[in-house]
């Protein structure tokens, strides 16, 4: 199957929260039987990870949007970052390349 036994989103009869639910009953159950507990998501990847977003550019310029309008869809995309929290302290912001 294309579709992962993980995944929990966007998927019949699998709610967006079932992840979440898990990854807080995990930390329940560690701090109960007082044990160490590490949680890593380690699959970022969205749909939109893979769009060829000159050609998205063009369809959009083809399609009379505006100059203006295309030029935020870009800055959307282009600037968004991530940080990271390691034992509580923030470190450097990650950027997406595009």
């Amino acid at each position: 199957s294309v579709i992962s036994e993980s995944q929990t989103a966007f998927v019949k009869d699998r709610q967006i929260f079932d992840g979440i639910l898990i990854a807080n009953e995990a930390v329940d159950e560690a701090r109960k039987t007082k044990k160490e507990l590490l949680l890593f998501k380690v699959d970022f990847e969205k749909a939109y990870d893979s769009v060829d977003w000159s050609y998205s550019d063009a369809v959009m310029g083809r399609m009379s949007f505006s100059v203006l309008w295309r030029k935020w869809i870009k800055e959307c995309i282009c600037t968004a970052s991530a940080s990271v929290l390691v034992n509580g302290s923030p470190m450097n912001s990650l950027w997406r390349e595009v």
